[in-house]
């Protein structure tokens, strides 16, 4: 769980969060969470961390497959009352990762870096932690236009901020039918958005006259070397 600056925190991003059934409430759930797993090609055997990883559930998805998962997260514990042993956790701050210099196989960052104080800072650590060629799965919120959400970024700086950091992007797909389903879903479980949105962003993902949010995955992988600075 990455959390936004405490002053009007709202709930977006917030790992512990349930729907009305107990299940994760976040985009997409678990089945988007697989495919992003898919598109990155965690193997079994490999060492991915899990960045926000909230209540565990897709650290627990990687460790059935066999992968060496182990959670990031600031604040949650996992949860409690899953199945079996809880995977490995590690508390730290997305941004000063516990993690030598590549040695990781891949990062795996679920509605985490649009919550994270300094988003090219945060890549930069990710990318440091990571193996040569190790691969970055991301899924996020991003703007679709050029203005009034904050933080999030448009599709155009977060690739820019991936080059600047040393990520090759090789996917970005817009899964914006997952943010309004989503919305739908927290509707459903809290009455309204008014808790959502915190002062990082001023809009809603249902709407799409306001920011206009979307809703994204991307893979992306270490590359050889930082884009130069100022380039």
């Amino acid at each position: 769980m990455l959390r936004a600056p405490p002053e009007r925190e709202g709930l977006f991003g917030c790992g512990t969060l349930r729907d009305g059934a107990g299940e994760p409430l976040r985009p997409g759930g678990l089945a988007l969470t697989r495919e992003l797993i898919d598109r990155a090609g965690f193997r079994a055997g490999e060492t991915v961390a899990d960045i926000g990883c909230g209540l565990g559930a897709s650290t627990r998805l990687l460790r059935d497959r066999g992968v060496a998962a182990i959670g990031v997260d600031l604040l949650a514990p996992f949860d409690a009352g899953a199945r079996g042993e809880a995977p490995p956790l590690v508390v730290a701050d997305a941004a000063r990762l516990p993690f030598a210099d590549d040695s990781l196989d891949g990062v795996l960052a679920e509605c985490s870096l649009s919550l994270t104080a300094d988003r090219a800072l945060a890549l930069t650590e990710w990318r440091r932690a990571l193996r040569p060629g190790g691969r970055l799965a991301l899924s996020d919120v991003y703007r679709r236009d050029g203005g009034g959400a904050g933080r999030i970024a448009t599709r155009e700086a977060l690739c820019a901020d991936l080059a600047a950091a040393g990520f090759r992007v090789e996917a970005f797909e817009d899964r914006s039918e997952a943010l309004k389903s989503w919305a739908a879903r927290f509707i459903f479980r809290f009455g309204s958005l008014d808790p959502l949105w915190g002062d990082g962003c001023a809009a809603d993902p249902g709407s799409a006259g306001k920011a206009r949010l979307g809703y994204a995955l991307l893979v992306a992988a270490k590359s050889g070397q930082r884009a130069p600075a100022g380039g």
